[in-house]
């Protein structure tokens, strides 16, 4: 049997393709006007067509099944009414199960964008610390070879003060001397 699911079938007195998607049991051929009941059930949430009976969706998990309050009779997720005993099936509860599934992998799509922001912000994050770290890097070299160009600097003032020093107190011995 192929697990591929089925998109499309085609109508049994014109032969041309209807697409499942939004359909349920009851069909209707848009290209002959044809009104037909499908034997097999289409997922109300996935929309795949399963030709045997099935609790559960193949493709999307969904359940394809439910049971009646009143008579407890099993009847087809998509059904409005019992097909027992003709009582309404609630079909506002499905509709709130697909919006809470559709509310979820919203959630989920929104959180794995959050996700996806906050690495990316983190990456950019990282990169303008490296950035900064480098100019800082940069300017504390340059403040270094500035502190020893002045050091210099002053060694050399200083050297030249004491020998101008030396020379005075030369000087003044000299002629103290004389």
């Amino acid at each position: 049997m192929n697990n591929d699911p089925l998109t499309e079938i085609a109508c049994p007195n014109c032969l041309a393709p209807m697409e499942l998607h939004g359909r349920h049991q009851h069909i209707t051929c848009d290209a002959c006007g044809s009104h037909f009941l499908l034997e097999g059930h289409i997922c109300p949430a996935c929309y795949t067509y399963h030709r045997e009976a099935r609790a559960i969706c193949r493709q999307c998990g969904a359940a394809l099944t439910r049971v009646c309050q009143k008579c407890q009779a099993v009847n087809w997720a998509g059904d409005e009414y019992c097909h027992t005993c003709g009582a309404a099936l609630d079909i506002f509860a499905m509709l709130q199960k697909v919006d809470a599934q559709s509310r979820t992998a919203r959630l989920n799509e929104r959180q794995t964008q959050i996700r996806q922001l906050k690495e990316e912000e983190e990456k950019a994050s990282q990169r303008r610390m490296a950035e900064l770290v480098a100019v800082e890097e940069e300017r504390q070299a340059e403040l270094a070879r500035q502190t020893a160009v002045s050091r210099r600097r002053d060694q050399q003032i200083l050297t030249a003060v004491g020998v101008g020093l030396l020379v005075f107190v030369l000087v003044i011995l000299a002629v103290a001397l004389l």
